[in-house]
């Protein structure tokens, strides 16, 4: 076994050598990050993945679209462009709000 196989095998329970599948990136499924059914690790970041279109973030936010559009920048928000549309993760705004809280209240 070379060097670079070493990091697809463990050891069972019983000392045995288990083989886990690489992934075509060369991660493996606990390992990767980008996989979907780690959903409940990414979890504990708090918030949602879930993308919110700019009509939803107006709409939680109680504001005008146009606010958005004009204020996502100087607000810090992160945007992301799928396609020629602004996504916001839901998290991302969540974390905003945190960080708008006003102290004393």
């Amino acid at each position: 076994m070379s060097k670079g196989d070493a990091r697809f095998h463990e050891l069972d329970d019983s000392g045995q050598v288990e083989r886990r599948s690489a992934r075509p990136n060369g991660r493996t499924p606990e390992r990767d990050s980008s996989c979907r059914t780690s959903g409940a690790r990414r979890g504990a970041l708090g918030g949602s993945n879930r993308l919110l279109t700019v009509a939803q973030v107006a709409e939680y936010l109680g504001i005008p679209e146009k606010t958005v559009y004009q204020r996502w920048r100087p607000w810090g928000l992160t945007a992301y462009k799928v396609g020629r549309h602004l996504r916001f993760r839901e998290r991302d705004i969540e974390a905003w709000l945190e960080r708008q809280e006003v102290p004393g209240t």
